[in-house]
C-alpha cells in the first residue's frame, strides 16, 4: 500500500479535532451552554485557541490551507509523511520560501491551521513535543512585512521610491500600474480602487466619487492626465474582490524587493499622496491645522488626528 497524499493524511488528522453538529448540540445540552465556541476557549478569554474545530467551512478552510502549505514542503524536502515535514526546520523553511509576500492576515489564518493540525497530529501520535508555531516563529513571520503592524505609522515611501516603484512595474508588465497610480496621486484606500466604478468618474469635472469606510461618501480631486487612462464605460475599472487585492498588494511588494526598497506596502503610496498635499497646502498658505483637517477630509477620516500615521508631527 503506497504512501497517502498529502490531502489524505490532512483530512484524517483534522477529523480528530471536529465537531460536529450532533456533538455540538449535546454538549450545549450536557454543560448547559448557549455557546459551544465561548465554553470551550481557555479561561473564557476570546483570544485563545479553541481545542477543536467548530463547524465544516472551518475544516475545509484548514484542510486546503494546510494541503497547500505541506505539499510545498514537500517540494522542498522530498519527504512525504506529515510526522517527517511537521518540524521546525522545515515549516519555517516553507513559511520563507513560500508566505514571505502574502498578506500579514493570510499568515495568520495559516499560522491557526497549523496550530489546530499539530494538536491533531499529536492525537494521532504521528508528532510529539512542543508545536513550532511559537511565539518566536510568529514574531518571525509578522517581520515579513514591514508595514504589517495597522496602528503603527505608515509615513510613505521616500518621494524618489514611489515613481520608482511604478516605473519598474511598468517595465515588467505589471496589470497594476494604474491602479497603484490611483492611489498615489488620488489617495484611496486599496478597497476603494477595487470597487472604483466608471460611474465614479468624473472626467469633466476632473473629481472621483467614492464611498469610504462606514459608507462616508467623499470626492477627490483626479489628476487630467490620469482621468485620460481610466476606462469610465466599464462597470468596475478594476477587480472587486479579495484575490485581486491580494495580488496587487504583492505586485508592490515584489517590485519593492526588487528596487532593494525595505519598505512597502499599499498604505505607503496613500501617505505619500497626504504628504504631497501636505506641502502643496502649507505653500497656499494653510496653517498645520487647516491643512491636516483638509487632508483628513481627502483620505475620508473622520477624526483629524488619524492623519498624524501619515504626516509626521
Amino acid at each position: 500500500m503506497g504512501i497517502p497524499s498529502i490531502s489524505n493524511q490532512v483530512n484524517s488528522a483534522l477529523n480528530l479535532v471536529v465537531m460536529n453538529e450532533a456533538e455540538i448540540i449535546a454538549y450545549k445540552a450536557e454543560h448547559h451552554v448557549d455557546s459551544v465556541k465561548k465554553a470551550l476557549r481557555p479561561h473564557g478569554k476570546p483570544n485563545r485557541r479553541l481545542p477543536v474545530i467548530l463547524g465544516k467551512r472551518t475544516k475545509s478552510g484548514y484542510l486546503e490551507t494546510c494541503t497547500k502549505f505541506f505539499e510545498r514542503a514537500r517540494e522542498l524536502t522530498g519527504k512525504k509523511l506529515l510526522a517527517d515535514l511537521f518540524t521546525a526546520d522545515i515549516v519555517l523553511l516553507t513559511l520563507d520560501t513560500y508566505y514571505m509576500d502574502m498578506s500579514p492576515a493570510t499568515n495568520r489564518t495559516l499560522l491557526s491551521a497549523l496550530t489546530m493540525l499539530h494538536h491533531a497530529c499529536r492525537r494521532k501520535r504521528w508528532v510529539k513535543g512542543w508545536c513550532p508555531i511559537n511565539g518566536t516563529l510568529r514574531k518571525h513571520v509578522r517581520d515579513y512585512r514591514e508595514d504589517g503592524a495597522v496602528r503603527a505609522p505608515r509615513f510613505g515611501y521616500l518621494p524618489e521610491d514611489a515613481p520608482r516603484l511604478i516605473e519598474h512595474m511598468q517595465a515588467t508588465g505589471s496589470e497594476f500600474v494604474l491602479p497603484t497610480e490611483v492611489i498615489l496621486r488620488c489617495g484611496l484606500r486599496r478597497s476603494e480602487v477595487a470597487g472604483l466604478k466608471g460611474s465614479d468618474v468624473d472626467k469633466e469635472n476632473l473629481v472621483l466619487h467614492i464611498k469610504g469606510k462606514g459608507g462616508r461618501k467623499r470626492t477627490v480631486e483626479l489628476p487630467a492626465d490620469l482621468a485620460e487612462k481610466l476606462n469610465t464605460s466599464k462597470e468596475f475599472l478594476f477587480t472587486p474582490n479579495q484575490a485581486w487585492k491580494s495580488k496587487f498588494y504583492q505586485a508592490v511588494r515584489k517590485a519593492a524587493r526588487a528596487l532593494g526598497i525595505k519598505v512597502s506596502g499599499l498604505h505607503r503610496f496613500r501617505s505619500n499622496y497626504a504628504q504631497d498635499k501636505y506641502t502643496k497646502l502649507r505653500a497656499k498658505g494653510l496653517t498645520d491645522r487647516e491643512a491636516r483637517q483638509k487632508i483628513s477630509t481627502d483620505l475620508g477620516h473622520n477624526r483629524i488626528d488619524v492623519v498624524g500615521g501619515y504626516i509626521p508631527l
